[in-house]
């Protein structure tokens, strides 16, 4: 088994150090953070009160599920930030007073930025947790009072109706 944990420890220290991290990672850690600890505490543990295999195996396979889930979710954010190509959207941000201020615009590319997704409207880079409407939001000007309805009579004292 330590031949086994020997290659696996092998692998980890030979991996590509060119592989870029999410700086905005919500985890903290990545598959590879999991083996190496998996490993050192393989090395470091006790003879005589060993670590359940099965245990570990079974945290992989989490690790494994989240991080399936997390690539499907990128995946799927990229895909809608795609779609709004060409679309005119509504986009939040705060000046330096920080006043919220309403940017109306076309969506003329896509793209990732530190992991996230992002959006171009007009040249400006946005993240798509800014996009506050695909379209413009409506007005927030007060509504004119409406006139009431006038009851539609075709005659006097009538519903409208003829006789039989």
């Amino acid at each position: 088994m330590s031949s086994y944990i020997g290659d696996i420890a092998a692998m980890t220290s030979t991996q590509s150090t060119s592989s870029v991290k999410k700086s905005t990672d919500t985890f903290g850690l990545d598959m590879t953070d999991f083996l190496k600890m998996m490993v050192a505490q393989f090395q470091n543990q006790d003879p005589e009160n060993a670590a359940d295999t099965s245990e570990m195996l079974n945290q992989m396979v989490q690790m494994s599920m989240i991080q399936a889930i997390a690539d499907i979710t990128d995946a799927v954010s990229l895909s809608y930030s795609a779609s709004l190509v060409g679309k005119e959207v509504t986009v939040g941000t705060f000046d330096s007073e920080g006043k919220l201020q309403e940017v109306v615009g076309t969506v003329t590319g896509t793209g990732s930025y530190n992991g996230s997704p992002v959006i171009y409207v007009d040249g400006q880079m946005y993240s798509m947790s800014s996009i506050m409407a695909v379209g413009r939001l409506p007005s927030t000007e007060p509504a004119q009072p409406e006139q009431p309805e006038q009851p539609d009579v075709t005659e006097p004292g009538g519903t409208g109706e003829t006789g039989a």
